[in-house]
């Protein structure tokens, strides 16, 4: 055998090896192509289901806000109902109060408080309303007496915790003060 036959015979031995190492090379590398195509395969089909179940988990969560946003205007219906209750309860309580209030105002001269001197009459009260209740006039028929003891007395009478108008307020100012006179007026 010659040198040359010898140097084919070896290069093709070599071919025939470097084949062989690129033909397992290449099964290797299909079968990790294989393996990271199924690998692919198992992530989408994860990816899917996780993407139906976001589906599903946005379908409830859409459908707990609707619940929530029919539950707050009934709510709010409600609220508005009960709100206009109580408003017109107040105003029912406040008209009692102001019943009561008027009621007590005519009946004060015949009753028995610690702040009525127990000698003033019934009959020297004298009802204005506006914006004072009563005129008193505690006076006696003795005039040395009258003028040592007898008082003329605005009273405004008040029930629970309601207060003094700003109106009344100023004229009990202007009686503290002294501001107080007396006119007689003569129309012919």
């Amino acid at each position: 055998m010659n040198a040359e036959v010898q140097m084919m015979i070896i290069f093709l031995v070599a071919s025939f090896l470097s084949i062989l190492y690129l033909l397992r090379l290449l099964e290797k590398k299909e079968s990790d192509f294989a393996d990271t195509l199924l690998d692919l395969r198992e992530i989408n089909e994860a990816l899917l289901l996780d993407k139906e179940y976001s589906r599903q988990i946005q379908a409830e969560k859409d459908e707990l806000i609707y619940g929530l946003q029919v539950n707050s205007q009934q709510m709010a219906v409600e609220i508005e109902s009960v709100q206009a209750e109580v408003r017109k309860q107040k105003g029912r309580a406040q008209s009692a109060h102001t019943s009561k209030g008027q009621i007590l105002e005519k009946w004060t001269p015949f009753l028995t408080h610690k702040q009525i001197d127990p000698h003033w009459r019934a009959e020297d009260w004298s009802f204005l309303g506006q914006p004072i209740d009563y005129v008193v006039f505690d006076w006696h028929k003795d005039k040395q007496k009258n003028l040592a003891e007898g008082k003329i007395v605005l009273l405004d009478v008040k029930a629970a915790k309601s207060q003094l108008t700003t109106k009344q307020r100023r004229i009990r100012d202007l009686v503290v003060h002294g501001s107080v006179e007396w006119r007689e007026i003569r129309l012919d």
